[in-house]
């Protein structure tokens, strides 16, 4: 009998945290809105290391927790680097958040994108950063990935 009231306990438990998860509002990625307060930290002849921020709205009607971000750094649909980062940031819900970012690439990797882009701002075009990974947020003590793919566009002379 003791072992019959386990079981039912047990099977209880898992449909009850079935049903919560089923019901809960599917996880949404944070939304990008604007990159802001870049600016070069250091400067070599072969690197460069760029700091900034970039900002984003947690449209979720809970809190989350931004625990990884593994995103591809594009300039103007041309591969530049690749961003990984560990964090521990805790969003509320509905809120606007901000991402400090350290992002460091080679002249080489620059080099690639500059006559294009060069060509681009001498006639007003402005740039286009984009970004394609991941990030890793944490809700309700569950860790889930999402997927994060966008673009925005800048002005170079606005850097």
């Amino acid at each position: 009998m003791a072992i019959m009231t386990g079981n039912i306990k047990y099977i209880t438990g898992i449909m009850f945290l079935v049903i919560i998860l089923t019901s809960c509002k599917k996880l949404e990625a944070p939304v990008f809105k604007s990159i802001g307060q870049v600016e070069v930290k250091s400067r070599s002849n072969t690197n460069i290391t760029v700091v900034g921020e970039v900002n984003f709205y947690n449209p979720n009607n809970y809190k989350i927790t931004l625990k990884h971000v593994d995103i591809d750094v594009l300039l103007n649909n041309k591969h530049l680097t690749n961003y990984t980062r560990d964090y521990n940031l805790k969003i509320d819900e509905n809120e606007y958040f901000s991402v400090p970012v350290e992002i460091s690439f080679t002249l080489a990797d620059l080099n690639s994108n500059v006559i294009s882009s060069a060509i681009s701002a001498l006639l007003g075009k402005k740039q286009q950063l984009g970004y394609n990974g991941h990030i890793r947020v944490k809700a309700f003590g569950f860790q889930i990935k999402v997927p994060v793919v966008g673009s925005a566009q800048f002005d170079l002379n606005d850097l």
